[in-house]
């Protein structure tokens, strides 16, 4: 091999060498300032996953905690504005019951009642109005007699009363002589004919006169003072017999209905003057159903109380007007396939005005009222009852609305017991600055508890006694439904607003 040769294979060599050389320490050089970068990124990487799962981790813990604060938060103000009840739940004997409607009706022949003319005669005065509440000895008109046998009567009365006198006297005059027998003992028995005549004709004529209309009260004077009446009053006759007369509890519920005459009127005897009417007492009309008939038969059986509503009574929470059945009806309606049964009412007066001397009542109930009637249909023992606009039902799920209690220093919150009496002052409130954060003017919080429905009418619900409301916690007793409205609208969204009502 020539030098030359040798001498380019050995410059080839060395060129390989250092061009392999360069690379390997190209390559180090890149490996030196890019690992750092992939490995900021792939840390980068890893911190931004564990970041992710951290976010993911505060939203289920933020959801768990929005699920446990399902309730709604009321500001005094809200509170007021809804009047809200609060109070707990009651628990007795509940009585499930009938609901029928029923009127207030007059009693037949004793509550509308009329006063007719007792004599012939022209109306002089007309002393009451209508409307107007009548005691004993109250007069009503005043009469001028135009009854020519009436006075005829009287006429022939006076006269015998006179001619009685007379042989009365005369009997008198004769009696010492008849004993000494100066005269006969048959003139004697002459005058005492003569007076038994005078007697019955006597006894005759006053009969006349008490059926011609005259009352006993304008005989005694006439008999006193032997003068011919002119003039008749009439007073409101004795319906209820002597014991109404004495009564003066009964004689209060008369008061004057339709006045059917005016002054100079002409009637005739029996024509109508007025009518009374008489509503201390009325009956209650209920209205049933031909199926009903066995719950009729059962509450007369067990004298069970028929429960009366009325219609737009002022004060809904007065005390309910129980009442016993009296009788049910031995005809069904045809038409209707309904039977009527009557409840006897006992009425009260409202309120009384007196005005020149007159007298003008208020009943409470008053006859064509239409009321309600509850019957009575079997009774539940020692169950937990509501009012009715306690609870809402959602499709399957009723709720209640309990008072929210807070776990403070390891005690529960005192709960609010009364409406507004137990609210707490603007002192105990703090200046802003309490428990609760940012709702700083939270009243009251409130928050739906499951319940079971037992049964439920218009006023009334009956739940299961499972334990699911805790005892002495305060329930709403009104307005669940808008509650229910406010918890649904603040777990639908609104910022960080939705869990404060004002």
């Amino acid at each position: 091999m020539s030098r030359h040769h040798m001498m380019r294979t050995g410059l080839r060599v060395l060129l390989a060498s250092a061009l392999l050389t360069v690379i390997f320490a190209a390559g180090g050089a890149a490996g030196f300032f890019l690992y750092p970068q992939l490995a900021a990124e792939s840390e980068a990487r890893d911190h931004d996953h564990d970041d992710e799962a951290a976010q993911e981790g505060e939203e289920d813990d933020h959801h768990d905690e929005h699920e446990e604060e399902d309730h709604v938060a009321l500001t005094k103000q809200a509170f007021e504005n809804l009047d809200l009840l609060m109070g707990p739940v009651s628990k007795g004997d509940f009585w499930k019951t009938l609901l029928v409607p029923a009127r207030v009706v007059e009693i037949p022949g004793r509550s509308n009642l009329s006063v007719s003319a007792p004599v012939t005669g022209i109306i002089e005065d007309v002393r009451v109005l209508p409307g107007q509440s009548l005691t004993r000895g109250v007069p009503l008109f005043t009469m001028r007699l135009t009854d020519e046998a009436l006075i005829d009567a009287q006429s022939k009365l006076l006269e015998t009363l006179t001619r009685r006198e007379v042989a009365e006297q005369k009997i008198a005059r004769i009696r010492p002589l008849i004993e000494s027998g100066a005269i006969s003992g048959a003139r004697r028995l002459e005058l005492d004919y003569e007076l038994k005549q005078l007697e019955v004709e006597q006894s005759t004529l006053l009969q006349e006169i008490k059926n011609r209309g005259f009352p006993q009260s304008m005989i005694d004077p006439l008999l006193k003072d032997r003068e011919l009446a002119t003039t008749l009053t009439v007073y409101p006759p004795t319906f209820f017999g002597e014991e109404a007369t004495r009564s003066e509890e009964l004689s209060s519920g008369f008061s004057v209905e339709d006045l059917m005459v005016h002054p100079g009127m002409s009637l005739s005897r029996g024509e109508p003057l007025c009518t009374i009417s008489y509503h201390a007492r009325l009956y209650v009309e209920g209205t049933a159903f031909e199926d009903d008939l066995p719950v009729l038969d059962k509450i007369a059986e067990n004298d069970w109380k028929i429960t009366l509503e009325a219609h737009g009574e002022a004060d809904d929470h007065a005390d309910p007007i129980c009442l016993s059945l009296l009788r049910v009806d031995n005809h069904v309606d045809e038409e209707t396939q309904t039977v009527k049964f009557f409840i006897e009412l006992p009425n009260e007066v409202m309120r009384t005005r007196q005005t020149d001397q007159r007298l003008f009542k208020q009943w409470r109930f008053r006859p064509g009222q239409r009321l309600h009637l509850r019957l009575p249909v079997e009774r539940w023992e020692n169950q937990l009852t509501l009012p009715v606009d306690a609870v809402v039902v959602d499709g399957p799920n009723v709720f209640v609305f309990a008072e929210h209690q807070h776990e403070e220093a390891g005690a529960m919150m005192p709960p609010i017991t009364n409406a507004i009496e137990s609210s707490p002052s603007e002192s105990e409130l703090g200046d802003g600055e309490d428990d609760h954060g940012d709702d700083h003017d939270v009243f009251i919080e409130l928050e739906p508890v499951p319940v079971r429905l037992l049964y439920r009418d218009d006023k009334t619900v009956v739940i299961a006694d499972d334990g699911q409301i805790p005892a002495g916690v305060p329930i709403a007793l009104n307005h669940a439904y808008k509650l229910y409205l406010a918890t649904k609208m603040q777990s639908g969204g609104g910022g960080g607003h939705h869990h404060h009502d004002h």
